[in-house]
This record gives C-alpha cells, structure tokens and sequence, in this order.
C-alpha cells in the first residue's frame, strides 16, 4: 500500500456540517521492489555491480565451490577482510566497536555474522568481497545446554546461482553439528552460541529447511535433532 487513511473519532459531540477530521498517512518504500531493497530483513546486492539485478546474489562459479566442510576466515586480512567491509556496508554501519561472531570460508563464500551498534546481520559474500546478501538476525537466546533452534533461512538466485542457507542458535555444550538438507551431508559452522551453513540449490528445492541435525556433546556423545524439534 502507498497510502493508509486512518479517520478518527472524538468522544465529543461534532457540530453539524463541519466533516470529521481525515488524516491521510503516506507510506513511502523506497526501492522496495528492486533487488538492492532491504526487504524483510533481507539486502541483496548484484554479485558485480553491488547495486542490485543479475541473476542471484552469488554466482554460478562460487556456488559450485562449495565444500561440505568449512575452513576458518581470518576477518583481519584478504576476503575475511574484504567480506567484512562489505557486510559492514550492507548494514549500513556507521563504525564503532564492531564484533564479529562466526565466520568461515566454503569454497569462494566466506559466511559472516557481523554486530555493529544494535545490529546483528549474517552475511554471504562471493570472492574479494565482490556480491552477496545480507540479512538481519535475531540477538542469541538463553537455551538449554543441548538445545539447537532454527531462526532463519531460505533460498535464492536463479538457475545455477541458487543456493540455500541457514541459521540458528545452540546450548553451550553444543561443540559441532553434521546436518542433512536436500540430500545433502555437510558440517555447520558452531561459534559463540550460532550456527550457520549454506548449500547449492536447485530450481525444485528452493527453501533452505533442514532434515535433521546431529549434536556433537562437550561429554562427547551426539544427540540427532529432526527439523520438527528445531
């Protein structure tokens, strides 16, 4: 909607022929409909340009990359760095102390949760910091030492620039995570109570949801979690 009309009523008597009071409230979302919009939470940035358009946030070269197990970032220097600034920029940050909690490397895509002052984005960025998305995310909960819970995900791109991500919460005795998504195995990044992972995706199986999760204990033991229980 462009425009939302509100008439408001007084509990006093209105004299006759003067018209109730009408306030008009215009609503105005710029850029809601472009791809470079912050819609729902969510910033999409063309994978060359960074303004928005193409095919998919990531391109079909750094989907393909992708590895079942992530390897550590450093966010100090190369793409760590570069992917930091442009998650920072997404977000809009305007500089401070800013903390990152999670971040990891799958092929060419370097995975990010990034705070600055009252913001906390998860970010995915292609090869030198060039194209990816970011979206806001909710601050950790208190959970039950074993506890895994699902907070967000989804799918995006088109053709063979889709992929699938996700994300959530754990207990402090959660150490490490194998989960199975669309038919697929793969190790999840587990860092200050987060857990993140993304995946290739196809044109049939555009969502981002997870089959099942097994927990790796502080004790050692595993713990396997349906997607029901997230």
């Amino acid at each position: 909607m462009s425009r939302i009309d509100l008439e408001t009523s007084t509990t006093h008597t209105t004299p006759a022929g003067r018209p109730r009071l009408r306030r008009r409230l215009a609503f105005t979302l710029a850029g809601a409909v472009a791809v470079g919009a912050v819609v729902g939470g969510v910033t999409f940035y063309d994978r060359l340009t960074g303004v928005g358009g193409g095919g998919g946030p990531l391109g079909a070269a750094e989907i393909v990359s992708w590895t079942a197990k992530p390897t550590t970032v450093d966010t100090t220097t190369g793409q760590g760095a570069k992917t930091l600034k442009w998650c920072l920029k997404s977000m809009d940050a305007q500089g401070g102390a800013d903390k990152v909690t999670t971040a990891d490397l799958r092929g060419k895509v370097t995975s990010m949760v990034v705070t600055s002052g009252a913001t906390t984005a998860l970010c995915y960025v292609g090869p030198n910091g060039v194209g990816g998305f970011s979206e806001v995310v909710d601050e950790v909960p208190v959970l039950a030492k074993d506890a895994i819970v699902y907070n967000t995900g989804g799918s995006h791109g088109n053709g063979d620039q889709i992929f699938n991500y996700a994300a959530g919460f754990v207990g402090s005795d959660v150490k490490a995570i194998t989960m199975t998504a669309q038919g697929r195995t793969f190790e999840v990044t587990v860092e200050n109570g987060r857990w993140t992972a993304w995946w290739p995706g196809t044109e049939n199986n555009r969502r981002g949801s997870v089959d099942t999760a097994t927990l790796t204990l502080a004790d050692g033991s595993t713990r396997s979690v349906p997607r029901s229980s997230m």
